[in-house]
């Protein structure tokens, strides 16, 4: 595993780093936003606190600037549980490096395996083989789900962080092409 790994690395990286970092860059810039609006708020509850008039201009100005502000607020918290709901396809690069180093290295179990043994262990990992004649090269993709992480290291979240519940498909995870078992 640890031969891909920065080939792996450098792969996601490309694929979906940029989808995570226009996904992250979105929600920071609508927590910013709900700040200086509860700052907005804030500033107009004293406006209202320094009149006790309620017929006064001022206390007229701030209420309609608090609605104003608070329909703001609300609307940014909803675009926010909007984007969390749709988080890009696929864990961050640290949730699927984690899980990866979780694998085992199945390559003395493969050479020693049974026909039976070896077909439970292609169908567990859901692995796809294709072979380009011409090209000669062998693509292989995997499944990875967070059921075939072992127990223990479930316990560790990865990088800090919880781990990502969805099932993630990676190809050529563990293995190179054109090279691997010839």
């Amino acid at each position: 595993m640890k031969r891909c790994s920065k080939t792996l690395r450098d792969d996601l990286a490309r694929t979906i780093a940029e989808d995570w970092r226009e996904h992250d860059t979105e929600l920071q810039r609508l927590e910013r936003e709900i700040e200086e609006l509860e700052r907005g708020l804030y500033r107009q509850a004293l406006r209202l606190e320094e009149h006790d008039d309620p017929n006064h201009p001022v206390v007229a100005l701030a209420k309609r600037r608090i609605a104003e502000l608070s329909a703001r607020r609300e609307a940014a918290e909803e675009a926010i549980a909007a984007l969390e709901d749709e988080r890009p396809d696929g864990g961050r690069p640290a949730e699927i490096e984690a899980m990866l180093a979780a694998v085992p290295d199945l390559r003395p179990a493969l050479r020693s395996a049974s026909e039976e043994e070896l077909a439970e262990i292609l169908d567990r990992f859901e692995v796809e083989a294709v072979y380009d004649k011409a090209g000669r090269t062998l693509e292989l993709a995997a499944t990875i789900t967070p059921e075939l992480v072992p127990e223990t290291e479930k316990t560790r979240p990865p990088s800090g962080r919880s781990g990502n519940s969805g099932q993630i498909s990676i190809a050529g995870a563990g293995f190179e092409p054109a090279t691997f078992g010839l």
